[in-house]
């Protein structure tokens, strides 16, 4: 409708609607989605509606060009003039489906939401990417705010996976095909199910204290690491589950595995935090989990690690992806990953603690098959193997991420002999 030679932008019809906090709301939001020095046409009955109006306009900065008594109503054309005009949503973007008629993670990369920064607004709070926020949100104190602190290029298909082998330890575990064991192997299991249990809380526990540090603008990031987290608690869960489900129960705790752990949980630098216990320690847990699989004296214990050990292949994947990303673009960063490994080195060295005894008891008594001098002497040798085969493999990782052969190998030399 042309008024008086000026033509509105967009028209908003409130004749009826009483005058009040209301009223003023849907003014405020029709002019907000409006570019600035656009005309709002606002329709509306009510005799205080005129002084009310032009208060509103004068105190929000807007200019009420014009007021028109039309009889049982009133015209008002109002300019647009915000003291900061407000970005435009998106509009009219439709995600492309798959095939099988399937939206994931990896489609929404379209419009506004597709617009992933290097370097994270400071001033977005947790309003969603690809929205439109208002100005005066308070900067909420994230301190991972660039694309390279928790990015991996291997991310968004790796959420897909954890969600689709997501399993459950209650109904997804055959607990009534557990047979009685042999008391010593029983014992072994529990006391391997215990240390298994309490690296896994160090787990849940580390990443889970940087996921409120994470911009989230880098909100795929933290929905993958949720993920994680409930790995980590279902694998504590099936774990504490079957030292308990044969009699047994949980077993004992060494100081090593305690200060080891604690090594991971006091490091506050998350591309450390991430190599230590991403790369290094689940991929030797890899090692572990591999090995109680090959010689699982029972198909509940063997289909316990087996699945978690796919859980795992996912968190090492992450890992080596984010490490190896961050040293692709800032080779400079790997003394940083050799001073990690050296600074926990000596972390533990100054407790001299040796190796978690009771654990090394319980591998060699499931490696052997029991509890008698040869069958622990074929036992402790299979676990002699089994350093060499983590040793190894920590290599093949380090190599992975972009190390040197040198640095590689002196890096899984220093690992912790609490594995994890």
């Amino acid at each position: 409708m042309d008024v008086h030679g000026l033509t509105p932008d967009r028209q908003l019809n409130l004749v009826d609607f009483p005058v009040g906090a209301d009223l003023f709301l849907l003014v405020k939001n029709a002019l907000q989605r409006m570019e600035q020095g656009q005309l709002l046409e606002v329709i509306g009955s009510g005799i205080e509606i005129k002084d009310d109006l032009r208060s509103w306009c004068r105190l929000n900065r807007h200019s009420l060009v014009m007021a028109m008594d039309a009889g049982d109503h009133y015209r008002f054309l109002i300019r647009n003039n915000p003291v900061k005009a407000l970005e435009q949503p998106d509009w009219g973007i439709k995600l492309p489906l798959r095939k099988d008629g399937r939206l994931d993670i990896r489609d929404w990369f379209q419009g506004r939401v597709g617009e992933l920064r290097e370097q994270a607004p400071a001033y977005v709070g947790f309003v969603p990417r690809g929205a439109v926020a208002e100005p005066g949100v308070p900067d909420f104190g994230f301190s991972l705010n660039q694309k390279d602190d928790v990015w991996s290029n291997n991310l968004l298909d790796l959420y897909e996976q954890a969600k689709e082998k997501q399993w459950n330890a209650t109904t997804d575990i055959a607990w009534d095909e557990l047979p009685e064991l042999p008391e010593e192997m029983e014992w072994a299991v529990c006391q391997i199910m215990t240390f298994l249990a309490e690296n896994e809380y160090s787990a849940l526990y580390i990443p889970a204290k940087f996921m409120a540090r994470i911009n989230p603008h880098y909100i795929e990031a933290l929905m993958y690491l949720s993920t994680l987290i409930q790995d980590e608690s279902r694998h504590i869960e099936a774990f504490t589950k079957r030292a308990l489900a044969g009699g047994g129960g949980l077993q004992y705790s060494s100081a090593l595995t305690e200060r080891s752990l604690h090594s991971l949980f006091i490091q506050e630098d998350y591309f450390k935090s991430s190599f230590l216990l991403h790369v290094l320690g689940e991929g030797t847990f890899l090692d572990l989990l591999t090995f109680i699989e090959e010689h699982a004296p029972d198909p509940v214990t063997r289909q316990i690690v087996t699945l978690a050990k796919i859980d795992e292949g996912r968190h090492v994947a992450y890992g080596i992806g984010h490490v190896r990303h961050i040293i692709e673009t800032h080779p400079g960063m790997v003394q940083a990953l050799v001073d990690a490994a050296n600074e926990r080195n000596e972390y533990l060295g100054a407790a001299d603690a040796g190796e978690n005894s009771h654990l090394m008891e319980a591998l060699a008594i499931l490696a052997g098959g029991g509890r008698t001098p040869e069958q622990l002497k074929t036992g402790f040798e299979r676990v002699r193997r089994l350093k060499d085969v983590m040793y190894e493999h920590r290599v093949q990782r380090l190599l992975q991420i972009g190390l040197t052969p040198d640095i590689a190998a002196a890096i899984s030399k220093t690992h912790t002999p609490n594995f994890m």
